[in-house]
């Protein structure tokens, strides 16, 4: 077995076994505090028309392709775990949404055609990602959306507090799926060095109560205090 295939094994092993059935509040037919923030965030970076076809890669749970389905947009949602893409069908199926545009694959390696989308969304993704895969990504990514398409990514950012705690195991467990975390400098660096123009880049609080307000408060000054990373960027070469 060549090294790509056995990699390729193993991460699809990972993905297929523990990690979904471990965070089962993530559910997207869950009503709960994280999803609503999670949907909230994304969507707040970029909000869809109704005109545009989306590609939400990297889907996982499902929690903004199925949100894209209930406002009846023309959303695919795609992750390489087959155990996530067998979640968010059978969430669809209950919610009474068309499960058929969930698809198993390689991110990196599609077989959509050159600009095929208006709208890409990376939610939670890209610190799962080793460089060389994350960069395979942006390439990807503008391969297949039209110009002036817009690629959105949502990632924690690794100075906050709650990553400093968990890559010491500190109170916090660490999260070993969470294999290279970008800074902001990092992202808008590799965009802007990929054909793209970043159009907006900035940090959104934490869902925990209370604490939520004192980030609010100090986000631009104090980095621990900047739990997520937003950017939206334009396709423009």
């Amino acid at each position: 077995m060549s090294a790509e295939k056995r990699e390729t094994k193993q991460i699809n092993g990972f993905y297929n076994s523990l990690y979904y059935e471990e965070a089962k509040h993530n559910f997207a037919d869950k009503k709960n505090r994280f999803n609503s923030y999670l949907i909230k965030n994304v969507l707040d970076i970029y909000s869809p028309g109704e005109s545009e076809k989306i590609l939400d890669v990297g889907c996982g749970w499902g929690n903004i392709s199925i949100e894209l389905l209930k406002r009846g947009l023309n959303v695919i949602g795609l992750d390489y775990s087959e155990k996530a893409i067998e979640i968010c069908k059978k969430t669809a199926k209950k919610l009474g949404l068309d499960d058929a545009g969930f698809i198993c694959e390689n991110a990196t390696k599609t077989k959509f055609e050159n600009m095929s989308f208006d709208v890409i969304y990376c939610a939670d993704l890209v610190e799962h990602l080793y460089p060389d895969d994350f960069f395979a990504l942006l390439g990807e990514a503008k391969r297949i959306l039209k110009m002036g398409g817009k690629l959105i990514i949502y990632t924690p950012n690794p100075f906050h507090i709650f990553e400093l705690l968990k890559r010491y195991n500190i109170i916090l467990k660490k999260d070993t799926s969470h294999v290279d975390y970008k800074t902001m400098d990092e992202l808008k660096k590799s965009l802007s060095g990929n054909g793209f123009l970043v159009k907006k880049a900035y940090y959104i609080e934490s869902h925990v109560p209370i604490i939520n307000e004192i980030e609010r408060m100090f986000i631009n000054i104090i980095p621990i205090f900047r739990r997520r990373n937003a950017v939206l960027a334009i396709k423009i070469t």
